[in-house]
C-alpha cells in the first residue's frame, strides 16, 4: 500500500498529475497566459487541486498495515511526558 497523499493537483496544460500533503497557495494554481492580442497577458487558473477528504482514514489504515504487521508501533503523542505537569503541578490550575 502506497502512503496516501492529501491534496492531488491537475496541471490543465500539460495533464501532469502531482500528489502533495502540503496545502498548494492559491497564486500556485494560477497562471499569467499569453492572449491573442501581442503584449497582452491574462491571469488564469492553469491547475486544479482537489482535496481527499478521508485522507485521515487512510492515512490510520496506512499506519496500521505498515507498523503493526513489521512488529512496530506509531508512538503516541505525550505532550507532558518527562515533566512534572500533571503529576505535582496540575494541568488545570483552578
Amino acid at each position: 500500500m502506497e502512503r496516501p497523499f492529501k491534496y492531488t493537483i491537475l496541471c490543465l496544460k500539460t495533464g501532469e498529475v502531482e500528489h502533495t500533503n502540503i496545502e498548494p497557495p492559491y497564486h500556485h494554481l494560477q497562471e499569467w497566459v499569453q492572449t491573442s492580442r501581442p503584449l497582452v497577458r491574462e491571469l488564469r487558473q492553469t491547475r486544479q487541486c482537489w482535496v481527499d477528504t478521508k485522507y485521515e482514514a487512510k492515512l490510520r489504515l496506512y499506519n496500521y498495515l505498515t507498523f503493526t504487521k513489521n512488529g512496530k508501533y506509531v508512538p503516541r503523542y505525550k505532550p507532558f511526558a518527562g515533566t512534572e505537569i500533571g503529576k505535582s503541578i496540575p494541568i488545570l490550575n483552578f
